[in-house]
């Protein structure tokens, strides 16, 4: 009697330890967004977007999360002239046949932080080169960003650093990004 007990109680409190751990959510590909901006010295930005954007965020084991961001760069669109969409595709900028894909990995950090907004560090690989960044997390308008409104990320990178250094007597050496994410449910591991 006492074994079954134990038995059960043993069996409720995995099963309550499975509720509670956090599960890895996805990003929902058709309602989350990203785009770009390219700063031409005389007239202004150029705006731009990438078709499809994917990613999870990803429990920690300390309790923080983590984000991973993958975006197609052949994917991409762009409303200007079409000798700056051939140029961004170009071997001397994204270099898309070599390095289809633009990635972020982000530092662990609190679940908090998409409610209040702030920092959020990490590694961006552009163009086979792996950078530290920073964007910036906006506050959140709701009280489950991700699924109740979009959680949105703004940054401005140097493609200098990313090797992207043609054109400079025409484009200012600034990248800003705009990425807004909707998450799917969570996933179950």
């Amino acid at each position: 009697m006492i074994r079954s007990w134990l038995g059960a109680l043993c069996l409720a409190g995995l099963v309550v330890m499975a509720m509670a751990t956090p599960t890895r959510e996805s990003f929902d590909p058709a309602r989350s967004s990203a785009s770009f901006g390219v700063k031409l010295r005389l007239s202004g930005d150029v705006p731009g977007h990438f078709r499809r954007i994917e990613g999870e965020l990803e429990p920690e084991p300390d309790g923080r999360w983590r984000v991973q961001v993958r975006v197609d760069a052949r994917d991409l669109a762009l409303d200007g002239p079409g000798w700056m969409l051939r140029n961004t595709r170009s071997k001397s900028f994204l270099d898309v046949d070599n390095h289809p894909e633009i990635g972020f990995t982000s530092r662990p950090f609190e679940r908090a932080l998409l409610a209040s907004g702030g920092k959020l560090k990490g590694q961006l690989e552009l163009r086979g080169r792996n950078r530290a960044v920073t964007f910036i997390l906006a506050p959140s308008p709701c009280q489950k960003p991700g699924h109740g409104c979009d959680i949105r990320v703004l940054g401005v990178v140097s493609r200098r650093s990313f090797g992207m250094t043609s054109q400079r007597m025409w484009l200012r050496d600034e990248v800003s990004f705009d990425f807004r994410v909707r998450l799917l449910k969570a996933d179950a591991g």
